[in-house]
């Protein structure tokens, strides 16, 4: 059971371009992570087209962070992200983040090649919680 839920807010990105709003999803990661985390040093390449948005110095190891933005999900209680390019093309990357625009949230999921990741952030309509993986259970950022 979930002991967290996040009621989403409504309609905030319309009209905003795809390139827009993946920049407000890197922004949001990168303040984050910056306030949150200040013991990380935080790199942003030049270029990122082997899937690799930020770099994350956690003290003790690097951590290739890919960095996905969502503004609205087709289900009333989960969101779903479909990754298989990553997954198709073999990039290298040790931790997926997740802002969901509407709660305001960053999930941080240690990536292992999954094609696909589905977090619920809200409880089923119909009480189903089992095998449900939670949103809030990937909050904090991975140290592996």
């Amino acid at each position: 059971m979930a002991n967290k839920e996040f009621e989403p807010l409504k309609g905030d990105f319309e009209g905003f371009s795809t390139t827009r709003v993946g920049k407000i999803g890197e922004t949001a990661v990168l303040h984050d992570l910056a306030v949150n985390y200040p013991e990380f040093d935080v790199y942003v390449p030049l270029v990122d087209d082997k899937g690799c948005d930020i770099l994350v110095f956690t003290g003790s190891n690097f951590k290739r962070v890919q960095i996905k933005t969502i503004t609205k999900s087709r289900y009333a209680t989960s969101v779903e992200l479909k990754i298989k390019k990553h997954a198709r093309m073999k990039h290298k990357i040790d931790v997926m983040a997740v802002w969901f625009g509407p709660i305001r949230k960053i999930a941080y999921i240690p990536w292992k090649g999954q094609e696909h990741i589905q977090l619920a952030y809200r409880r089923a309509k119909n009480g189903q919680e089992r095998e449900r993986d939670w949103f809030y259970n990937y909050m904090e950022f991975p140290v592996f």
